[in-house]
């Protein structure tokens, strides 16, 4: 080690680049041609490359269109030194860097053939507590990602009747006639936990790491079943982590089609469901506390049974027929296509009401010397601790100016507002969703002003007459959001109704955000009514959906300027066809870490911003969701800094509730064992051939796929590739 030392430290020239190419080219051709290997003290060379000139070689290395049985040889020979040596940190990274840029092209002969010639002895060096760190990676990356080689797995895995013991081995030289077992290497492992410190804490680790894998690796494997029974017996004595379920989906499922995460089957033009409950699901504070409501209503229970799995199942799609048969609205016909704004609204009103009236009743229950009480004892929040914890309380209020008779409320147009009693605690859809707005009326003759303050949970973006009006050639959201606050003169036939004058008179008409809501919902109005055709058709208007938009609040006495509030992009629906009676619903969302995914019922796949911005007709954005991320605190002319709004956290699957917890679990074991049925089916169909070439399955004989599969969904977006084992039917 020391004269091996000196030699690294002679030849280390730092940030030389070319010349540690050049030793490469030397040492390569020594280790890939050679009949025997040379001696692990050429490794040192490999010492001398950080980690991006690794990647930075291995796709160099890979991309001249290599002889592959020298790569081959190569793999062999660094994963040989990497057992012989504990001083060697940058070997695992060479090998791991080769072996996925391997997969990368697809070589899983390859990996498999690698895999074979080095799992048994990888596999033993695990036990050396000095060589785990180094051998440990490449052996579950080996196992996990085995293609159709079993033979990797049952190399560690088969019986053996050896009597062996760490001691007694001659790690060196381990060859094919010794059979690797489990049980004696998850107890040799359990051994070393019970040492107090750093071994101890590496060999719990690398237990469940084992445990998991092993688990899985039974499950992707078990038509050899028999075989396994002394390692079953070891695994009982340990609880498989929520890791082992998907590194079992992975393996088993490598046949059928990948979801970057779970998708919604279209239930015949249902997309307008889908799109919505798949923009919801990505609104992190929303999904957080619909999911901690304690209720007893059921459209809350499958609300939130559908948010969990939708967040922590293994499956790649669910079928939410019952959701969708509480949701539907009245009149949306089953079978038609719908909008999905208005059964947004909907959906929104529906589980605030429920929420709402499950409060009542849950007060009911009290005593009314317990409720005087807590309403005497409870202490109300400031407004900025609601502001801080992104709380918007209802409180509904109408006023004027200049102690003048009230003029009759009229609602914001293009807003959809809330009806909630005001003595009733917000509910999560308000706390998430609602905001406030104040409309003011001035009269241009007397200069009479009225107020209202309305809440709402969606705008709703008219497109201007002329573009000048929004001072630009294409429309942003921004320009919509500005226009929708611009003053506007009420005349001709929209006169305003003057309390103080008695009669029609010209005016105009302001509106200012005085709440800003947690998250800011954009209905772009996209569809007009043709009065010559009687159909309402769509505008197709190219719209920039700025990642970024700004919306001043205003005092609520007046539409002066107090602050702004920057909200961020975060999902999208959009609508493709022609006409709202028709087309399809598609989402784009991203997460809080802002990886982009584009759900198309149930294909889901990762996305950029730029996909969603590079939209052409006649895909077009129609409900946008932006989220608060920042606000200042007051309004100068030099601008003021945004100070960041806390970003709330989803909610993982060891803090949801029990019974919701419990009930992901257990479907995510059920999910698991049809796995292991559909995969041990698909090896009784590569088998089970009768004389006449007919494949037979439970006395059945025929070439369906799956005789126990229901048709094809039709519709818009629909699953047509005749698979139900993704399905999750609640």
């Amino acid at each position: 080690k020391e004269e091996i030392t000196k030699v690294g430290k002679m030849l280390a020239m730092p940030n030389n680049k070319q010349l540690l190419n050049w030793y490469l080219h030397v040492v390569y051709p020594l280790i890939s041609n050679a009949k025997s290997p040379p001696s692990s003290a050429v490794a040192i060379v490999f010492e001398l490359f950080n980690q991006d000139l690794v990647l930075e070689a291995v796709q160099f290395l890979l991309g001249r269109n290599p002889h592959y049985d020298h790569i081959h040889t190569t793999v062999n020979v660094l994963c040989k030194w990497l057992g012989e040596c504990t001083f060697f940190q940058n070997l695992k990274v060479w090998i791991l860097a080769l072996l996925q840029g391997l997969s990368e092209q697809e070589k899983f002969v390859l990996l498999d053939r690698i895999a074979l010639d080095n799992i048994e002895m990888l596999f033993f060096r695990m036990i050396l507590p000095a060589l785990r760190p180094q051998v440990a990676p490449i052996v579950f990356h080996m196992l996990s990602s085995i293609h159709q080689a079993p033979e990797i797995f049952h190399k560690v895995s088969g019986s053996c009747n050896h009597s062996w013991s760490i001691t007694s081995i001659n790690l060196r030289s381990v060859n094919s006639q010794i059979v690797p077992y489990i049980p004696k290497v998850i107890n040799a492992l359990k051994k070393q936990s019970t040492i107090v410190g750093k071994t101890a804490t590496d060999a719990q680790t690398c237990i469940q790491e084992l445990v998991d894998l092993f688990n899985a690796l039974m499950l992707r494997f078990a038509d050899n079943e028999e075989s396994y029974t002394r390692v079953k017996e070891v695994m009982r004595m340990y609880e498989p982590s929520q890791n082992c379920f998907v590194l079992a989906r992975d393996m088993l499922e490598q046949v059928l089609p990948r979801n970057a995460r779970v998708g919604l089957v279209n239930l015949g033009n249902t997309c307008y469901m889908n799109s919505v409950l798949q923009a919801l699901a990505m609104t992190s504070d929303f999904v957080r506390q619909i999911l901690l409501i304690e209720s007893n209503s059921m459209l809350l229970l499958k609300m939130q049974q559908q948010l969990a799995l939708m967040h922590h199942s293994m499956r790649y799609e669910l079928t939410p027929s019952l959701v969708l048969k509480a949701t539907r609205p009245p009149g949306f016909t089953p079978g038609l296509q719908q909008d999905s704004s208005e059964f947004l609204g909907y959906l929104l009103d529906l589980l605030h009401e429920h929420e709402i009236n499950a409060h009542s009743a849950h007060i009911n229950t009290e005593t009314a010397q317990s409720k005087a009480l807590k309403e005497t004892t409870a202490e109300a929040p400031s407004s900025d601790e609601i502001v801080a914890a992104g709380v918007i309380p209802y409180n509904s209020k109408d006023f004027e100016l200049c102690s003048r008779p009230v003029a009759p409320a009229i609602n914001c147009h293009n807003a959809t507002p809330t009806n909630v009693q005001s003595k009733k605690p917000p509910s999560t859809i308000d706390k998430t969703f609602a905001g406030k707005l104040s409309t003011t009326y001035k009269c241009l003759r007397c200069a009479w002003e009225s107020r209202n303050e309305d809440s709402f949970r969606e705008l709703q973006l008219s497109f201007p007459d002329d573009k000048d009006d929004c001072g630009a050639n294409n429309y942003s959201v921004q320009d919509l959001i500005d226009y929708y606050c611009s003053a506007e003169k009420l005349d001709g036939d929209n006169q305003y109704f003057c309390p103080s004058c008695k009669k029609l008179c010209d005016a105009e008409r302001r509106i200012g955000f005085t709440q800003p809501p947690r998250n800011l919902i954009l209905t772009l109005k996209q569809f007009k009514y043709d009065q010559k055709y009687h159909f309402r058709t769509k505008l197709m208007h190219k719209v920039f959906h700025d990642e970024s938009v700004v919306v001043k609040v205003c005092a609520n006495d007046s539409l002066q300027e107090t602050c702004s509030v920057q909200y961020d992009l975060y999902a999208g629906v959009v609508h493709a066809g022609y006409s709202m009676d028709s087309g399809h619903y598609f989402t784009f969302a991203a997460d809080q870490s802002k990886n982009w995914f584009k759900f198309n019922d149930n294909m889901v796949t990762n996305s950029q911003p730029q996909e969603m911005h590079n939209l052409t007709s006649p895909n077009t954005p129609y409900i946008l969701f932006y989220q608060m991320c920042g606000r200042s605190n007051e309004v100068s002319e030099d601008g003021h800094p945004m100070v960041p709004v806390p970003v709330v956290p989803p909610l993982k699957l060891d803090e949801l509730p029990r019974t919701l917890r419990d009930y992901v679990k257990k479907d995510n074991r059920d999910y698991t064992e049809e796995l292991k049925t559909m995969h041990f089916k698909r090896n009784m169909k590569r088998t089970n051939v009768n004389e006449s070439g007919t494949m037979t399955r439970n006395g059945y004989e025929g070439d369906d796929e799956d005789d126990q599969s229901p048709p094809p969904t039709g519709g818009c977006g629909g699953n047509d590739l005749g698979m139900n084992m993704n399905r999750f039917v609640y």
